[in-house]
Parts: structure tokens; sequence; C-alpha cells
């Protein structure tokens, strides 16, 4: 076929998708979707992918059904990608997912920051393999109670974040407690959390909580000082309790139960914090 022949893009549409980019990060959104991108270019899917595949200096594709892209502005390039919390909550919005930031990344925003986190730990409903953009690096956990985990807004950020409550962030410690180092450390952090919990938050958090996530949480708060809050938790549960030991993958050192939780401490918590 004689090169002359060729169809040429035409100059209307040359540099469309840089345009539409520039048009959507000026909105405050970082993330965007193939569909979206079409819909408000007027092109086919193959012509913008094309566009996109000129881009790579501004984009990185997102692992997402459908297609989800990533902007990274200029001084974010280096690090590979922006803070989380200017667009992970667009990019679970479109991918259909939902999540909360939540564990030691939750503790951190709530002022309990007993070391740097390094991962941003993520709360969601199905398995998720880790996300590493450069520098940044996101964690997700499973939990399929997700919707009943109370949230909080945390003033300041760039964009709309879900970040589960103080009172809900140590709860989900004691439950998640081998990602985020052991009993041990939880306790270190929510001795942080407590400043910013309260009678209320608890009430909300312990609803349809696991029972034996509980009895752990409330016998740290005694062991914590906090018994206003452990009375509270202790008043949530049923009746009758099962015996549980403190660290759940530690074996038992048959060291009695702690009452009224009916925990173990196993790992010698009550005579550390002395």
């Amino acid at each position: 076929m004689n090169s002359t022949n060729v169809p040429k893009p035409s100059t209307r549409t040359q540099g469309v998708t840089s345009r539409l980019l520039d048009e959507i990060q000026g909105r405050g959104r970082l993330v965007t979707s193939l569909n979206e991108l079409v819909a408000m270019s007027g092109l086919t899917p193959l012509a913008v992918r094309r566009q996109l595949e000129h881009l790579v200096d501004r984009i990185t594709r997102l692992p997402s059904r459908p297609s989800c892209f990533l902007i990274i502005p200029p001084e974010h390039r280096l690090r590979g990608a922006p803070p989380i919390v200017n667009w992970l909550g667009d990019y679970c919005q479109l991918s259909q997912q939902p999540y909360y930031v939540g564990l030691l990344s939750a503790a951190a925003m709530h002022g309990s920051a007993q070391q740097a986190v390094q991962i941003t730990q993520v709360i969601t409903t199905t398995p998720t393999r880790a996300l590493d953009l450069g520098n940044v690096h996101i964690e997700f956990h499973v939990k399929q109670r997700l919707d009943d985990t109370p949230l909080t807004q945390i003033k300041g950020l760039a964009a709309p974040l879900a970040v589960s409550s103080p009172e809900a962030t140590a709860l989900d410690l004691m439950s998640f407690q081998q990602s985020v180092g052991g009993v041990a450390r939880a306790v270190n952090v929510v001795a942080g959390l407590l400043p910013a919990m309260t009678a209320d938050g608890w009430r909300r958090a312990l609803h349809l909580e696991n029972v034996a996530v509980k009895q752990r949480m409330g016998y740290v708060l005694e062991v914590l000082g906090a018994k206003k809050y452990a009375k509270l938790v202790e008043a949530s549960l049923p009746a009758k309790l099962r015996q549980v030991r403190l660290q759940s993958a530690t074996p038992s050192l048959g060291a009695g139960w702690q009452m009224p939780w009916l925990v173990e401490d196993n790992i010698h918590l009550k005579e550390s914090m002395n």
C-alpha cells in the first residue's frame, strides 16, 4: 500500500488524551479509566490506548477492570506515585472495591505513630495483591464484614479517604495481630490511640465484633489502665465465653486465665507493662 494512502490522525484528535489528563487533574482527581477517556474524547478504545502509550512518563496502569490509570504529577515522578491519600479512594471506587485504610496506617493518621510506617495497610473484602508503585507500597488484608466497621474523617487530606475509627482500628489490631508484628506491638499502638478514643466510638465499634477479639481487647485496655473503655467491652460480651490466648500464634504457657476475659496472657503482657 502506498504510504500516502495510510490514514493519519486528525490534528483535532492528536494529543486529546493528554489534554484530558490535564483536565481531570485540574478537577483534583488523579485516577481515570479507559472507559472515561473514551467517553470524554469520542475516540475508540484502541485510539486512546495508542495515545496512552506515548504518555508513560505521565501515567501508570493500576490493576483493575475496567482498565484504570494513575496520573503522576511531575513533582511525584521520582517517587513513582503521588501519596496514596490523594488517589486511593478514587481508585477503589472505580474498581468497585470496598476498602478502608486500617491497622498501623490508620493508627498513624489518628496520632499513634510508634515508628514510621513504610507500607499503607488497607482492609478490603477480597484477596488483593500488594501494590508497589516506586516508593509507594500498599498491602491489602481481607475482612468479610467490612461494612460493619465504623469509619472516621481525617481533616486536611487532599481527597476523601475511608479510615477506620480509633476504636475500630484498635479492634483490628487485635484481629490482625500477626500482620502488625504481634500483640506487644499492637498494644503499644493502642496505647497511642487512647487520647483519640471516646465511649460513643467504642459502642459503635463493638457492634457485631468477633467475641474473641473483644475478649483480647478488653484485657489489653485493662492492662493499659483504660478501665472505662474496658467496662464497655465487658458489657458487650456474652454470658458464656470460650478461653482464648492473647497472642493466637503463640502456644499456651499454662499461665492461667485472666478474668473476666478468659484470656491467657501467653506473652506476659501485664508483667512487661509494669
